[in-house]
């Protein structure tokens, strides 16, 4: 999940790196040592600065300073501070093989690869972990640190034809551009909700996922992620089927809770409206994706848009925890694909705690009847209830995505 960053700089302080203390530089929360960059870079098409987060929330540089005389490569790993405690930077030796360079050291598990989209792309342990990374110049990163060193994306505003409350409402986008001229075709992809709803402070964080992005970039796609009203910093109240007591969450009724998915929808084709304005996307169908609420919301707009859309990826999608949750709400919505009769996506993890795999099951056989032409993959990943966050480990669907991708081309 991208976070708003706090006005980086750089700053030199003692730090101890690897087994010695020397002066090091801050890029943000990211400690760098003070002689980073110093050797000659070699040819590798590894070589050099490279900036990004993982897993969207912690941020993180490579830095490979060039090939030593051994054939290995010089590494500088850093990252920034997260709960477990501050920032930190070592050196280390990795070997390049199969186009991948992996941490010669066996006790630290990570490797990276290169994309066909001119990112990097990291995965730390046992698939635990996954970053995508840009290629940086250090001495703009170290001289003029900006806010947006670390996120691949771009937040932009969209003007849309919303209002409330007789004013004019912006929202959030995060927009991940392919390499080219374009104009591209064009992909969105929702979020879901916060939880239970009743922490206020989750509504401003910005949501978007870099690999997800990075694999459409690959195939062509310009790639947003619109924030609806109130989400994300963008303009409005969120307003997605709250109780009548704001403060106890999303409401389980299911006359509070459908409205609030048909002012999401809204916000969506608000969101596809203004985004197909911009010089940079072709005109044509349209791929729609989405996390939890957001795989409901692109249901929903496949079916209120059946002739603009190309296919829908649908991630763990549901509006309301079928433990709480009026049992009319999820088979409503989704029977709203309506006349969409394109290829939808369905990615679900097995235990997971909103939605078991029969419900989800039940959800999806909704769209049974209107032709659609659907598929459902079945993850199981690592840890015991994790299921509702498939869409962070994507080595188990990526293959899967770049079939589906293959097949709508």
């Amino acid at each position: 999940m991208l976070q708003s960053l706090a006005r980086l700089s750089a700053v030199l302080i003692f730090f101890a790196g690897g087994a010695s203390a020397q002066e090091a530089i801050f890029v943000g929360d990211v400690p760098l040592p003070g002689d980073a960059g110093t050797l000659a870079p070699g040819e590798a098409a590894f070589s050099g600065t490279w900036a990004g987060r993982w897993g969207n929330r912690r941020n993180h540089i490579l830095i490979v300073e060039g090939l030593g005389n051994d054939g290995l490569a010089n590494v500088i790993y850093a990252v920034g501070g997260d709960m477990n405690g501050p920032g930190r930077w070592f050196r280390r030796k990795a070997r390049i093989e199969d186009k991948t360079l992996v941490f010669a050291d066996d006790g630290f598990p990570a490797r990276y690869s290169l994309s066909a989209s001119g990112r990097m792309r990291g995965v730390f342990a046992d698939n635990k972990g996954f970053a995508i990374l840009e290629r940086q110049e250090l001495s703009e990163l170290i001289s003029s640190p900006a806010e947006d060193w670390f996120a691949l994306g771009d937040v932009e505003r969209l003007e849309t034809e919303l209002v409330e409350d007789g004013r004019d409402i912006e929202l959030s986008v995060v927009v991940y551009r392919p390499e080219g001229e374009g104009p591209f075709p064009l992909a969105i992809i929702h979020h879901g909700s916060t939880g239970h709803g009743k922490h206020a402070s989750d509504f401003d964080q910005i949501w978007a996922n870099d690999w997800l992005a990075d694999l459409l970039n690959e195939s062509g796609w310009l790639v947003a992620f619109p924030q609806r009203r109130g989400r994300g910093l963008s303009d409005g109240l969120y307003d997605e089927g709250f109780a009548e007591v704001r403060s106890q969450g999303y409401s389980p009724k299911a006359a509070l809770s459908l409205p609030g998915a048909e002012r999401a929808l809204t916000d969506a084709n608000a969101a596809l409206a203004a985004l197909k304005k911009r010089p940079d996307v072709a005109s044509g169908p349209v791929l729609l994706g989405g996390q939890s609420r957001g795989g409901v919301v692109a249901i929903m707009q496949a079916g209120h848009n059946p002739n603009e859309v190309s296919g829908v990826i649908n991630f763990v999608g549901g509006w309301v925890s079928e433990k709480w949750g009026d049992s009319a709400i999820n088979p409503t919505l989704f029977r709203r694909i309506g006349s969409f009769g394109g290829p939808v996506l369905s990615i679900y993890g097995t235990q997971d705690p909103f939605y078991s795999v029969e419900h989800s099951k039940s959800n999806l056989a909704e769209m049974e009847p209107f032709e659609v032409k659907s598929h459902l993959h079945m993850v199981k990943l690592p840890g015991y209830g994790n299921g509702h966050w498939a869409i962070a480990m994507p080595v188990f669907w990526e293959d899967v995505l770049g079939e589906f991708l293959e097949s709508i081309d």
